[in-house]
């Protein structure tokens, strides 16, 4: 999988752990030039996302930046905050997490998850675009509010109809939360 994503992006870097993750995201929370970072430990000076990986898997992480994407005319395309799936060969069609994250307060809430519903399938569009993701290969699009400590956040859930029909068809799994525990390659508990 590491390689297919290389051979599409070879600009992106990758970070490679089997561990428990923390992922955080400084870019609007500090003065200085801290952007999404991705830690071993949590952060005690900001709250995040985690990824549990109890087993654990061997996990590739990619970060992305207003560079990553990009259209004909080097315009920065939206995208979510990063991207994580099992250091395994995508033969196997391991899964795919992507992650957005969003520092709110209630008050803006629904419009931020609307953001993130739009950045979360605009990058896995990429991808898919570039081959990287195979049909029915499982794909996880969370956003998570790491400042509410309540998920699932409602206001994020489609209808079920839609929820049924996008895990049917495409093996799209999209969920509001702050933690995912990895099951193995192919799954993960939202």
């Amino acid at each position: 999988m590491k390689s297919k994503v290389l051979a599409a992006y070879p600009h992106f870097q990758v970070e490679e752990h089997a561990c428990n993750l923390f992922i955080a995201d400084y870019t609007s929370q500090i003065e200085n030039q801290r952007e999404v970072e991705i830690h071993t430990t949590k952060p005690t000076d900001i709250d995040s996302f985690e990824i549990r990986n109890p087993t654990p898997i061997q996990t590739c992480s990619v970060k992305f930046d207003n560079n990553s994407f990009q259209d004909t005319d080097g315009k920065p395309l939206t995208q979510c905050e990063c991207v994580s799936f099992p250091n395994v060969p995508v033969v196997n069609k391991p899964w795919l997490l992507f992650l957005e994250l969003k520092y709110c307060q209630q008050p803006k809430k629904q419009r931020n998850l609307n953001k993130a519903k739009s950045q979360l399938f605009a990058t896995m569009a990429y991808f898919k675009e570039k081959g990287i993701i195979a049909d029915q290969q499982p794909c996880y699009l969370i956003a998570s509010l790491p400042l509410l400590n309540k998920p699932p956040f409602e206001s994020f859930i489609l209808m079920p109809s839609e929820l049924q029909k996008l895990k049917r068809e495409e093996n799209i799994i999209i969920k509001g939360t702050n933690a995912i525990t990895i099951k193995n390659e192919f799954l993960i508990q939202v």
